[in-house]
């Protein structure tokens, strides 16, 4: 066993394996080399390098040559990755600078490895001075889920080895789906609101879509549908949608309902419309995701049809002190 360097550029050495491993995972398309070395280095958006991050290397074990798994590690500002993830209150207790694995997996079975690999992981960002790390940041792989999928539960051993090696989960993202939706007839509310789509071009075969929903001049809901193959170029992804957001009265976190228009069924209408005309666009299935501590969305999407296919978790240590176990309760956004 031996554990290697390997230079970002090079990333697409990994393909094969990745490919192995990720074949049976929700949303995780094959992906080609070109398209794995692109979708680590290049923004979930644009076609342009992460700028945020710094000190990043790929550690990879190897067994009689093989790839038996690998760890992408980074540093980045505190700042920077508290834009992307919200409140939470394990970022009070953030230093400037923190340590990032951005995504870490070794074969099932191959525990040694996997324990090799996380400690030379811990040890590269102790050399850059680095006591904090979050495993499965926001700074994700674009073709991995929706860019920033956490560790699947699917892949119980490596949430297991983070959690043997003091590990703790600061966030939990339930992902479901709707195969084959069919199209709802939708029931307005509320006479007096109107409905606006906006469709934009991307990535994927189809396009993308912006909707609002307005009460007069005042929007009073919003959110966006996002072709699958916006992350990756596999056909079986384009005929898939996906609803990284969506909020009633303006509210800044995905499907939590305002008090204002709270229990009035916009929620539910807005989503089956959206469902409307993604059809009307050429979807066929649709997909989304909520964070474990917030119910309303969770509610929503299952009382719809939408099934759980999977659970993600994104883990935090301390390499110098213990953290009080209430920090890390998980919050609702």
């Amino acid at each position: 066993m031996k554990i290697k360097t390997l230079e970002i550029e090079h990333a697409s050495r990994l393909t094969d394996f990745y490919n192995e491993q990720f074949a049976d995972l929700p949303y995780c398309y094959p992906v080609t080399p070109d398209e794995f070395e692109s979708g680590v280095l290049w923004h979930e958006e644009r076609d342009e390098p992460y700028e945020d991050l710094s000190e990043e290397s790929i550690l990879v074990v190897e067994d009689d040559g093989a790839i038996v798994g690998f760890a992408h590690v980074a540093v980045c500002r505190k700042g920077e990755e508290d834009d992307r993830i919200g409140l939470h209150p394990i970022e009070e207790l953030l230093k400037d600078r923190i340590g990032l694995i951005r995504f870490f997996h070794y074969r099932a079975g191959a525990r040694p490895a996997g324990q090799a690999l996380l400690e030379a992981a811990e040890a590269y960002l102790r050399g850059f001075g680095i006591s904090q790390i979050r495993a499965f940041s926001y700074f994700g792989y674009r073709f991995y889920r929706f860019c920033h999928a956490f560790q699947s539960d699917r892949m119980g051993y490596v949430g297991a080895l983070l959690s043997m090696n003091d590990y703790r989960i600061t966030r939990g993202i339930i992902l479901l789906e709707l195969p084959d939706f069919t199209v709802p007839d939708p029931v307005l509310p509320d006479p007096e609101v109107t409905t606006r789509f906006d469709v934009k071009p991307g990535r994927g075969r189809l396009p993308n879509m912006e909707f609002q929903l307005f009460r007069g001049d005042q929007c009073i809901g919003q959110g966006f549908a996002q072709s699958v193959g916006d992350f990756c170029r596999s056909p079986h992804a384009q005929e898939t949608f996906y609803i990284p957001w969506f909020s009633i009265e303006g509210s800044p976190v995905g499907g939590r309902v305002s008090e204002g228009e709270q229990g009035k069924g916009f929620g539910r209408y807005m989503m089956e419309v959206l469902l409307r005309e993604m059809r009307r666009l050429g979807y066929r299935h649709a997909t989304t995701q909520a964070n474990t501590g917030s119910p309303r969305p969770i509610l929503l999407y299952t009382n719809m049809g939408y099934a759980v296919v999977d659970t993600n978790y994104q883990y935090f240590k301390d390499l110098e002190k213990e953290i009080p176990l209430e920090v890390f309760k998980e919050v609702g956004f």
